[in-house]
């Protein structure tokens, strides 16, 4: 079943579907999200703007409240400066929120600056509510977020939208540095929250309005990793800009073989670049790898050691590309790899880069196993396989024929998967969630249960393995490209 087949088949019904036509009125909504370009690393947070943006093209008013991680470099250029009252302008987008995270490291900051992110977190969701006064409120990612921020919303009656696109769910309540202070001290717990006010457990996400998952994977992994259940899912699946990305006319795949290739995505060892320059030892030795994408520093040193140390230093550049240059990047490749040796979510890049009529080699997993099929639309290795992804683009070099033959279905794909499309599902749900009689919007669900039957406190999760999974993101929070 491709990706599109199994979207649909996926918490359907009313609200899921992509209908035409313009917008039966101009809703106010509120994005709340951990990082938002040009601040960010990710395909996520890319996502995020560009379903912000088709928003506001279609006549609605959003308004952005995320963190104070700043790129250097970057510079802000997103609309209206934020008044000190909070979002009121329908294209501003707000950095005030602390996130429990800096320059890939997650923060462990004593109690009372816990105390003092925590209650300038909510302060500043606070005014954004007061002074936006939104119909939904869209939550995006929310790794290293102030989790208890999740609950603020219904004290105003504003349904709250999960928009799902990594296992925050899952790993959230191990970087929620204040939430976790009182995990097993419950006594503290109950202490601190009659002081405070603050929230001392993460929110039953199940209570809050229908999520929204990019993938059926990471439904059922988040369902399977989380104590939530979240009864109201759909599955949305991602989408890519056809205007932005796009091949050059006449051209899919049938020019000559030169041995470019191209890594385009997060610096980060879950991406398994070290695998594509493993990979290109074993090339001929006009093979060359570009690596495009920021991140993090200390692995981009890393990979650059093991370039020069297997011999092929001069023949991997890095660098970072805006987004506008990506799509010549990609069409200038022979092929663009997408190695990851973890389970993506769902995996952008391999639909920018069919989209722009390159062939792809990649490793399916997870959420991206959905819509790449081997043979037909890519060329598939297993996960952290160097020799075999060495084999697979000795393959492709050799036959021009099959060369074509993925780059067309390729283009195939990516036409199923646009972000056009996204926008207006989205928006269908978020809608959906507005026109719900508040009494179906604040409906506690049934705790859900373990195994063994017993109820399961919202915010716990399996003990080691859900906590070894939380370490295992301490270098980047963000979902990634």
């Amino acid at each position: 079943m491709g990706g599109a087949e199994a979207a649909r088949g996926e918490g359907g019904g009313a609200g899921d579907g992509a209908a035409q036509g313009p917008p039966r009125r101009p809703l106010r909504i509120l994005v709340v999200t951990n990082m938002y370009p040009p601040h960010a690393y990710g395909g996520y947070e890319l996502g995020c703007r560009d379903v912000v943006d088709r928003w506001r093209r279609r006549g609605h008013e959003v308004a952005v409240l995320t963190s104070t991680v700043r790129l250097p470099g970057a510079t802000d250029g997103d609309g209206a400066e934020p008044s000190a009252e909070g979002p009121t302008d329908p294209t501003e987008v707000r950095r005030q929120l602390r996130l429990y995270w800096e320059d890939h490291a997650i923060l462990r900051p004593g109690p009372v600056r816990r105390l003092r992110w925590e209650l300038a977190n909510r302060r500043a969701l606070d005014r954004a509510l007061a002074s936006f006064r939104p119909d939904v409120c869209s939550v995006w990612a929310m790794g290293a977020l102030s989790l208890g921020l999740l609950a603020r919303p219904a004290r105003r009656s504003v349904p709250v939208v999960p928009v799902i696109c990594d296992e925050w769910p899952v790993y959230g309540p191990h970087l929620d540095a204040w939430v976790r202070m009182f995990g097993t001290r419950p006594r503290l717990g109950r202490v601190a929250r009659a002081l405070t006010g603050l929230p001392v457990t993460a929110p039953d996400l199940d209570a809050l309005g229908p999520a929204c998952f990019g993938s059926a994977w990471l439904c059922a992994r988040v369902r399977a990793g989380s104590p939530w259940r979240f009864p109201h899912a759909r599955v949305v699946p991602w989408g890519i800009d056809p205007e932005r990305f796009a091949a050059a006319s006449g051209t899919t795949g049938g020019a000559p073989w030169r041995w470019r290739l191209l890594y385009v995505g997060r610096i980060d060892p879950r991406k398994g670049v070290d695998v594509a320059i493993r990979a290109l030892a074993r090339c001929p030795p006009e093979a060359t790898l570009a690596v495009v994408g920021r991140g993090d520093d200390r692995h981009l040193a890393e990979l650059g050691d093991l370039a020069r140390a297997l011999g092929v230093g001069e023949r991997v550049t890095f660098g970072a590309a805006s987004r506008a240059e990506l799509a010549e990047r990609y069409r200038a490749a022979d092929a663009v790899v997408f190695p990851p040796v973890w389970d993506e979510p769902f995996g952008m890049v391999p639909l920018e880069a069919m989209a722009c009529g390159t062939p792809v080699v990649a490793s399916p997993t997870g959420g991206s196993a959905e819509f790449l099929d081997d043979g037909s639309n890519c060329l598939a290795f297993p996960a952290g396989d160097a020799e075999a992804l060495a084999g697979a683009l000795a393959r492709l070099a050799g036959d021009p024929a099959l060369a074509h033959e993925l780059a067309t279905a390729g283009l195939d794909t990516a036409r199923r998967f646009t972000v056009d499309r996204l926008a207006q599902r989205l928006e269908d749900v978020h809608r959906g969630a507005v026109d719900a009689p508040v009494a179906e919007r604040t409906r506690q669900p049934p705790a859900p249960s373990t195994p063994g039957g017993a109820p399961q406190r919202a915010g716990a999760t399996s003990g080691e393995k859900a906590a070894s999974s939380a370490a295992s993101r301490a270098r980047a929070t963000g979902s990634a490209r």
